[in-house]
């Protein structure tokens, strides 16, 4: 492998005279002083923007936080209501309970399952037997 000599590099060649302005020298001057003031127009533009946008920012992390709080407080809040809550039903059904009575109360819950089914069978048997005696009694009442 050949190694690159610097000195052997080609180079750009620079124009030896600049060229020559097609405009006066007073001319040239109040263009680069207008394109000065342009330019710290710019830059104070550029600054009050960036400085607006900071204030946005600080304004929109400053509400985000305040949002995150209060979103922290009332889950803090729920949470403690729903303890209360449990709380005061728990107290509520203990105090409904007399006292001695758990044992009792299983039997007590499953009496009233079973008797549930046998006392639906004896609604709807009712009416289909108040049915049946409906005309007997009419004819009854008829033949008195």
């Amino acid at each position: 492998m050949a190694v690159a000599n610097k000195k052997s590099a080609p180079r750009a060649v620079k124009s030896a005279k600049p060229a020559a302005p097609t405009k006066k020298a007073s001319v040239l001057a109040r263009e680069a002083q207008a394109a000065k003031k342009r330019l710290l127009k710019l830059r104070a533009d550029t600054k009050k923007a960036i400085d607006a946008a900071k204030r946005e920012v600080a304004q929109a992390v400053a509400a985000a936080k305040l949002a995150l709080q209060a979103e922290k407080q009332a889950a803090k809040d729920k949470l403690a209501a729903q303890k209360e809550k449990a709380k005061a039903a728990k107290a509520a059904k203990s105090a409904k309970k007399p006292a001695g009575a758990k044992t009792a109360a299983p039997k007590k819950a499953a009496a009233p399952k079973a008797a549930k089914p046998a006392a639906k069978a004896a609604k709807k048997a009712a009416p289909k037997a108040a049915a049946k005696t409906k005309p007997a009694t009419g004819a009854v009442a008829k033949a008195a």
